[in-house]
C-alpha cells in the first residue's frame, strides 16, 4: 500500500523524488509542445512572425528614425540579439506562473511530484528559443558578422536565463495560488520591465552615472552576455556578475517555498 504523506519533507528529500521524475517532465513537455503547434496553419511560423516584426519594427524606429549609434554593429543584430534572451525569459514566467492553476485538475488525481509541473512548463519555450537562434545565426550571414569563438559559451547562457526566467516564474506560482491577480501583475510587469532592459538598445545610451543602476535588473547582464558571445560586444562588469548572484537565492528560496507550500496550494484551485 502506498501512503500520501502531505507533510513536508526535507528539501534534499524533495530534489531528489524531482530528479527521479524528470523523464516524465519531459514527456509532458514534448507533448505540450506538439499540442501547442498541431492543427495551425502556419505551425512553427508562428514563432519567426512576431520576432521577424519586432526586429523589423524597431530596426525602423531606432536605427533609422531616432539614427541609435550601434558601434559598427547593424542594428537588426542589436535588437536581434536582446530578444534571444528576454522573449525566453518572458515565456518562462508566462508559462510557469499560471501552470498550478492550468494543470490543477491533474494536480489533483496524481501523487507525481507537483514541482514537475512548473518545471516542464519552464521547458517549453527551448523550442522557439532554438528557431530564434537559427534565424540570428542567418541574419549573421547575411549581415557577413563572423563566428567567434565566445559562442561556445551560449549554453551557459541559455541556462542562465533558463535559472532566471524560474527564479521569477516560481514566486509567480507561489503567490498565485491565492490570487490569480499575481499572473496578470507579472505579465503587465514584463510589459514595462521590457523598456528598463536594454533590449532594444545598448546601456552606452543611458549616461554613465545611471549604468550601475541598469545592472541591477539581472536580464541587463545576461543580455550584454549574449552581445558578447554572438557579437563581440563588451562583457559585462563583475559587479553585475555580482548582482546576479543574489537571484541564485530567490531561485532558491522560491523552489524552497514551493516545497514547502505545495499540498496547500492545490487547495486552492
Amino acid at each position: 500500500m502506498h501512503i500520501i504523506n502531505n507533510k513536508p519533507k526535507p528539501f534534499s528529500q524533495e530534489l531528489k523524488t524531482v530528479w527521479r521524475a524528470l523523464p516524465i517532465a519531459m514527456v509532458f513537455a514534448k507533448r505540450a509542445i506538439r499540442i501547442k503547434y498541431s492543427h495551425t496553419a502556419l505551425g512553427l511560423l508562428w514563432v519567426i512572425v512576431p520576432i521577424a516584426a519586432y526586429v523589423v519594427i524597431y530596426s525602423v524606429f531606432f536605427s533609422v528614425l531616432l539614427e541609435i549609434d550601434t558601434r559598427e554593429t547593424p542594428y537588426p543584430l542589436i535588437a536581434f540579439s536582446g530578444l534571444l534572451g528576454w522573449n525566453y525569459f518572458k515565456d518562462i514566467i508566462h508559462n510557469v506562473g499560471p501552470s498550478l492553476h492550468q494543470e490543477g485538475e491533474y494536480l489533483k488525481k496524481n501523487v507525481l511530484p507537483k514541482f514537475i509541473i512548473p518545471l516542464y512548463k519552464s521547458l517549453l519555450g527551448l523550442v522557439e528559443l532554438g528557431i530564434s537562434l537559427g534565424l540570428f545565426f542567418i541574419l549573421m550571414l547575411i549581415y557577413r558578422e563572423p563566428l567567434r569563438l565566445s559562442i561556445l559559451i551560449l549554453p551557459v547562457l541559455i541556462i542562465i536565463n533558463q535559472l532566471l526566467g524560474f527564479s521569477i516564474g516560481i514566486w509567480v506560482c507561489n503567490l498565485s495560488g491565492r490570487r490569480r491577480d499575481v499572473v496578470h501583475l507579472a505579465i503587465s510587469g514584463l510589459n514595462v520591465a521590457i523598456w528598463l532592459t536594454p533590449v532594444f538598445y545598448l546601456p552606452g545610451l543611458l549616461p554613465e552615472v545611471y549604468e550601475p543602476f541598469l545592472y541591477l535588473n539581472p536580464m541587463t547582464t545576461l543580455i550584454g552576455a549574449y552581445r558578447w558571445a554572438l557579437l563581440g560586444l563588451s562583457f559585462p562588469p563583475a559587479y553585475a556578475w555580482a548582482a546576479l548572484l543574489i537571484w541564485g537565492v530567490v531561485l532558491v528560496a522560491g523552489i524552497r517555498t514551493f516545497f514547502r507550500r505545495q499540498y496547500e496550494l492545490i487547495d486552492y484551485l
